[in-house]
């Protein structure tokens, strides 16, 4: 359809025209046509190659105007613009010069037979024309390259936000599920055993089952609050059960480790929390990394340490950092269910979660059996853009 408006609306065909040029003779249509055929099929091919097109489009006009006298001008636009919006900027400057030299050819032939007082008049506004054309096909085009450019990037910005929200879904349910369904095995375990021999011992077990598993359950709660949109009232966080309420829904901190601390040593791991230097105010996602940094070593050292393990938490305050060390001696008999419940993406959460808020993490096996856990996390406040992923 290009092709076929370029040759209506370009081509002089009558015999008798004061703009017939250098090609004296009229042309049949039907040659003109069948010249401008082949136009069509590279017009089709320039998307996958924009440059190649344009450069067979612009040889391809350029003979056409200068055996034929059918001046084509709009198959080179579309080529030129096609070039502007999938190539680079000096891609499309340098294919606009080519059509700008194309198309000066085709101005010379309008203005050739006028006489010489005609001539700069005519030439100027026909070039004029034919420059604010081309022009406006190069910066259209960019225009377009520009908006895809910005619709990639949004689309990969979104991309990124959703990948980076379900990481922190994913490491704020292993950490509460992991470390929960570790304790409350290991204490249905105890209490498995000693049902028949002390059903007093038995029934402790159980009742640190219920309360790790309400514990547990009031973490989610407050999970899903934040990830569930606020409706009339309805799981907000001043509703009732929602994440600012009980003591037990605020978001976990360093204040918990006394708790957290005893639910290991509840199954048979000896723990034992030291702190030095000057303690500050951490921001909340710091104390919350803080605090899953301790408990994440702790269950690791009752999954896989095992009951009879001694564990040593160690908080070093030191200037802007707090410096945490986890140490255990692996000298547990680890119970045989705990064992295989191990996901393998604990420490590449907590790591992400270090990461996050600009700290370090390091785990490695100490000589003599058990394992060491380093982290240092940075005090200052983070950027709440940040913050909100820990």
């Amino acid at each position: 359809m290009l092709v076929a408006a370029d040759v209506a609306l370009f081509s002089r065909i009558t015999e008798d025209s004061k703009y017939t040029s250098w090609v004296t003779q009229p042309v049949n249509p039907v040659v003109i046509v069948l010249a401008s055929a082949p136009a069509v099929s590279v017009l089709v091919w320039r998307l996958r190659a924009p440059v190649a097109a344009f450069g067979v489009l612009a040889l391809h006009d350029l003979l056409l105007t200068c055996l034929l006298g059918t001046r084509p001008l709009l198959s080179p636009m579309a080529a030129l613009y096609t070039v502007s919006s999938r190539r680079t900027v000096s891609a499309a400057v340098g294919c606009l010069a080519a059509t700008l030299a194309v198309h000066g050819v085709a101005v010379a032939y309008e203005v050739y037979p006028l006489s010489p007082e005609e001539r700069p008049l005519d030439g100027i506004l026909i070039s004029a024309v034919l420059i604010a054309c081309d022009t406006a096909s190069v910066l259209v085009g960019r225009w377009v390259a520009g908006s895809r450019a910005r619709e990639r990037r949004l689309v990969a910005s979104r991309t990124e936000a959703i990948a980076a929200e379900r990481r922190r879904i994913a490491r704020e349910l292993h950490d509460i599920v992991a470390h929960s369904v570790t304790v409350m095995v290991l204490q249905a375990a105890g209490a498995r055993r000693t049902m028949a021999t002390d059903p007093a011992k038995a029934t402790v077990a159980l009742q640190a089952v219920e309360d790790v598993g309400v514990q547990a359950m009031a973490e989610l709660r407050r999970l899903l609050t934040v990830l569930r949109p606020v409706q009339d009232g309805q799981g907000g966080p001043n509703s009732e059960g929602g994440a600012v309420g009980a003591g037990i829904d605020r978001p976990p901190g360093l204040a918990m480790l006394p708790g957290l601390v005893a639910q290991v040593e509840a199954v048979g791991v000896t723990a034992t929390v030291e702190s030095s230097g000057l303690s500050a105010r951490l921001d909340q996602s710091v104390d919350i990394t803080a605090y899953r940094v301790v408990q994440e070593a702790l269950t690791n050292v009752a999954r896989h340490g095992g009951p009879g393990s001694t564990a040593h938490v160690r908080l070093h305050w030191a200037g802007a950092t707090l410096e945490i060390q986890v140490t255990d001696d692996g000298a547990g008999v680890p119970v045989d269910p705990t064992k295989r419940m191990s996901s393998g993406l604990g420490l590449i959460g907590l790591r992400e979660r270090v990461t996050v808020i600009g700290g370090d993490l390091a785990v490695s096996r100490l000589p003599g059996g058990g394992y060491r856990l380093t982290a240092s996390l940075p005090t200052a406040t983070v950027p709440p853009s940040e913050a909100a992923q820990v």
